[in-house]
């Protein structure tokens, strides 16, 4: 089974680093690979063509990759609050969206999170396309970045740019994210499989958040697949996303998915001319393989040194 990571190897991906270094998809009998995903990976392609089986987006390229033809279906729901975000200079005192009016905003092509601002909130930005650095941003006090408080903010900060961050949730659009998802084929055909897996991964993560050698093990992992990553950076992002995880519906289960949420979801994309043919809730996710794993009740802070 081929995982596409939600991004390059680094703790957004770290439950599934744990559940591989501690044995728990071997001891299912599942060999999983851990393939990086990036701003240049498809995932939707690489699971609807077969190439893997396991891939992550938000919740709306779930319904948008459906719209489009794309087979997939949700299984499980990793962020239970949205972390995406936008960054802005410090110096540049902005502490809402308002404030944002007319600017360019560098982001990941086809985001809907700008379109959103812009219809819902009256903030009109221009965009600009992310290639994956922030170097634009650092050197621009004007602009504005997408990101996440776990990755852009540290890097800004390490290069010595203090930044404000205002998540999008703030505006009244929180998807899911970090969702994973599989081909309707897969699904239909492979549910043992699947279960195992999210066995395995749910309770990778719960570990990973919650005990500091299975966490010190997945993140030793991640920095041999990642040079980019240092020390600091990945135990950095091992707590800042925590709270994003364990929000919510999270706290009762770890990956959890409601008929609410993207009952809300699919309203929000009606009102963005998203939705071009009609679809539910049962159309996009099946949440009945996920395991009953509770979020962590203890948070262990991040090691001493």
């Amino acid at each position: 089974m081929t995982v596409v990571l939600p991004w390059y190897a680094d703790p957004e991906g770290g439950g599934y680093f744990a559940a591989q270094e501690k044995g728990m998809y071997t001891g299912k009998g599942l060999h999983v690979t851990l393939q990086p995903g990036g701003p240049q990976v498809s995932a939707t392609q690489l699971v609807s063509s077969g190439r893997a089986q396991i891939g992550h987006t938000d919740a709306a390229g779930v319904v948008a990759a459906q719209q489009q033809g794309i087979p997939i279906v949700a299984i499980a729901a990793m962020y239970q609050d949205n972390p995406v975000g936008v960054l802005s200079h410090k110096d540049q005192n902005i502490t809402s969206f308002e404030q944002m009016k007319g600017r360019s905003l560098v982001s990941q092509a086809g985001a809907l999170y700008p379109v959103w601002l812009d219809k819902e909130l009256g903030v009109p930005l221009k965009t600009v396309q992310y290639q994956g650095s922030i170097a634009s941003f650092l050197h621009d006090p004007s602009l504005l970045q997408q990101g996440w408080p776990t990755n852009e903010v540290r890097q800004a900060e390490e290069q010595g740019v203090p930044v404000n961050f205002i998540p999008y949730s703030k505006s009244g659009f929180n998807p899911y994210n970090d969702v994973l998802f599989t081909s309707k084929d897969y699904f239909d055909s492979h549910k043992k499989e699947l279960k195992d897996f999210l066995e395995a991964s749910i309770q990778g993560w719960h570990d990973y958040l919650a005990d500091i050698d299975t966490a010190t093990a997945a993140n030793n992992a991640i920095l041999k697949a990642n040079s980019e990553q240092s020390k600091e950076s990945v135990w950095f992002a091992w707590d800042a996303q925590r709270k994003f995880i364990v929000a919510g519906d999270g706290a009762r289960q770890l990956g959890a998915m409601t008929e609410a949420r993207w009952s809300l979801l699919l309203d929000q994309l009606r009102k963005l001319d998203q939705i071009k043919h009609e679809v539910k809730p049962s159309d996009v996710y099946d949440a009945s393989l996920l395991p009953q794993i509770a979020a962590p009740t203890d948070l262990p802070p991040i090691p001493a040194g």
